[in-house]
């Protein structure tokens, strides 16, 4: 258990995003952690939607059920998933309703049906499918998998915060038809937790996301929004450690105004001249969007020529949209810079990732 000593929030009043910056404090613990290293915390689920499931399955919260010591509130508050229903769940439900859509995709193993039919649903939607539905507590019990914990990259040196550890999160909410709808974690951190909250914690080393061991090597981070979140531990490092090689950030956003989360620090390293290069990306700030892999593009020569100077590449942040994309680019770089084939770009980004230069923490 470890106390947060600091919350903030960085992203702007205007921004479509709620990003939080959060310190938490280690004590004595010895938990020793790396740049590029994750951070898990233990959630506790929504009272609210405890509340709205145990009133659906007409169950009082003082109910303790069999082979349990505690109540039922308390065991869905903390033991079990209750917001992303599980493949049993929901064939359960799609077994023992009328409910064609969900029915077909059951029958069909359709998973991208039942993906469609997932998408923005929690686990009170499927129970309400058909409100008549009667489900024993101990067999709905049965149907659920334990309260899992949630994985954030660090976003701080330890040798720059000493028994310390930072996180910078997005929180998750959204609407869907007429109910508002939460991240477990995300709003557990914003909306539970302050200053002085203790939270359970532990450290999860990530051994294929780490800085070069030589400090002379140059580095290109590619990480908009909170996918920054390690670069900023890459950054702290570098520069406490006296470290020589050139360091090439791409940071994107919505807006400047509302969006360049940490602006002061990286605008610092940038004056300092410790932060070689930086491109930045805000795709709602002109009539055509612009994104990090466009801001590449631009600098492609001399991209290519970090690469070929041996620079690392690191790209953290959402897998199938932005990461996708920034390997497309990454790509056709390579290929426009050599005036070769694709087939030859392809070997050439095959080699970097053999030589393990190209690196990513995605979602």
């Amino acid at each position: 258990m470890a106390r947060i000593s600091e919350t903030r929030l960085l992203s702007g009043k205007s921004s479509k995003k709620e990003i939080k910056h959060y310190e938490i404090d280690l004590g004595n613990s010895g938990i020793l952690y790396k740049p590029g290293d994750s951070l898990c915390v233990v959630p506790i689920n929504n009272s609210k939607l405890v509340y709205s499931i145990l009133s659906r399955l007409r169950v009082s919260p003082k109910l303790v059920p069999k082979g349990f010591k505690n109540n039922i509130f308390n065991i869905l508050k903390k033991e079990f998933e209750i917001l992303t229903p599980t493949k049993r769940l929901i064939q359960f439900i799609g077994n023992n309703i009328s409910n064609q859509k969900l029915s077909n995709a059951i029958q069909g193993n359709d998973k991208s049906e039942l993906e469609k039919l997932k998408f923005g649903k929690d686990i009170l939607d499927f129970l309400n499918l058909d409100v008549n539905l009667e489900i024993n507590v101990d067999f709905f019990l049965q149907l659920l998998k334990p309260l899992q914990h949630r994985t954030y990259s660090i976003s701080s040196s330890l040798n720059v915060h000493p028994n310390q550890v930072h996180l910078t999160v997005s929180t998750l909410r959204w609407k869907n038809e007429d109910r508002y709808y939460n991240g477990i974690c995300s709003t557990y951190l914003a909306d539970t937790c302050s200053k002085n909250s203790k939270i359970h914690i532990f450290t999860l080393p990530n051994k294929s996301f780490k800085l070069p061991e030589d400090n002379r090597i140059p580095i290109i981070m590619i990480g908009p929004g909170t996918g920054f979140a390690p670069f900023r531990a890459f950054l702290e490092e570098r520069v406490i450690s006296k470290s020589i090689g050139k360091n090439w950030l791409f940071f994107g956003g919505q807006t400047k105004a509302n969006d360049f989360i940490y602006e002061n620090e990286i605008m610092n390293m940038k004056n300092l001249g410790f932060l070689n290069k930086l491109d930045t990306a805000f795709s709602r700030d002109q009539e055509k969007k612009k994104y990090v892999q466009h801001k590449m593009y631009e600098s492609k020569s001399e991209f290519f020529k970090w690469l070929q100077e041996g620079a690392y590449i690191y790209i953290c942040g959402e897998a199938s949209a932005m990461a996708n994309d920034v390997d497309r680019m990454l790509h056709k770089i390579i290929r426009e810079e050599l005036g070769s084939s694709d087939e030859t770009a392809k070997e050439y980004v095959k080699k970097l990732k053999a030589e393990k230069r190209y690196l990513t923490d995605v979602y």
